[in-house]
């Protein structure tokens, strides 16, 4: 049995469609997959629906939220999210505000920089996904202001670059309680650069942390595992799988080797999670 639970879909950054996602996952043996796409659930009934036809996969419905701290952009997972109820759907509706203002800042900056791009480009590019950096990249490139998406985020758009912009919505902090408070259980995402929040977030109730990433070789993730274990925390993973059409581990759906036991012990922790304390 394979387990990827971290995968995006078009109603983010992704490339596919929530029901093409489900094939492509199917076609590589993946049996549990993760819908976690930035800062919105729209993805994830239409890949609940399309699963429900088949009995070889499972959907885990999740967002992946993003935050700022220390000026380094942070993402937490919310896994087991309900996304019919009305809480997660205006926690997501929050976080899809905070980038929409944030990619208008980011446009003001470039626009003061001298490379000029309208927001309707960017938002012709995004559709109805989220949007966010890479389709602001994407407008640059159309644009002619440089001649790839890598060189908008070297240039531009990358953290220690000049357009790029923090978010406003939300601190890694608030978020892990936010998405405590409406049942779902929160993972750091990619942690590997920022183990040192750890204790922090588990004092606001972090839940789990990514350890099995795509990026990260075998002694990067055996020492995540070993720090998962220190904290009693949650040691869950997936491929970041944004789409074919990407590069390393951008297309490595179903290639991380996640426990299958991790899913079942991230169900056991949605029934302590909610509007209790941390660690109750």
């Amino acid at each position: 049995m394979r387990v990827d639970l971290h995968a995006h879909t078009n109603a983010s950054d992704g490339e596919h469609a929530p029901e093409e996602l489900v094939r492509i996952a199917r076609e590589r043996g993946v049996t549990v997959l993760g819908i976690a796409d930035h800062d919105t659930i729209a993805g994830i009934e239409r890949a609940v629906n399309f699963a429900k036809q088949f009995d070889d996969i499972e959907i885990i419905p999740a967002v992946e939220f993003s935050t700022d701290w220390e000026k380094r952009e942070i993402h937490v997972l919310a896994y087991l999210v309900d996304y019919l109820d009305p809480a997660t759907i205006a926690l997501a509706d929050k976080f899809r505000e905070g980038r929409l203002g944030r990619a208008q800042k980011i446009l003001a900056k470039l626009d003061a920089l001298g490379v000029p791009v309208e927001f309707d480009a960017v938002a012709a590019i995004a559709g109805d996904a989220a949007i966010g950096r890479p389709h602001v990249a994407r407008a640059m490139l159309a644009a002619g202001h440089v001649t790839s998406i890598q060189e908008a985020f070297d240039k531009y758009l990358a953290s220690d670059k000049p357009a790029y912009v923090e978010y406003e919505s939300a601190s890694p902090h608030q978020a892990v309680e936010m998405i405590r408070a409406v049942g779902a259980v929160p993972i750091l995402a990619h942690p590997l650069e920022v183990t040192r929040i750890i204790p922090e977030l588990i004092q606001h109730g972090l839940v789990g942390i990514e350890c099995y990433y795509a990026q990260y070789n075998e002694h990067e993730q055996r020492e995540l595992v070993d720090l998962a274990k220190q904290y009693g925390l949650l040691a869950t993973g997936g491929s970041d799988f944004h789409g074919l059409g990407r590069m390393g581990h951008m297309s490595a759906l179903g290639k991380v080797d996640v426990p299958i036991e991790v899913v079942e012990k991230m169900k056991q922790a949605k029934e302590k999670v909610g509007n209790k304390k941390p660690n109750a």
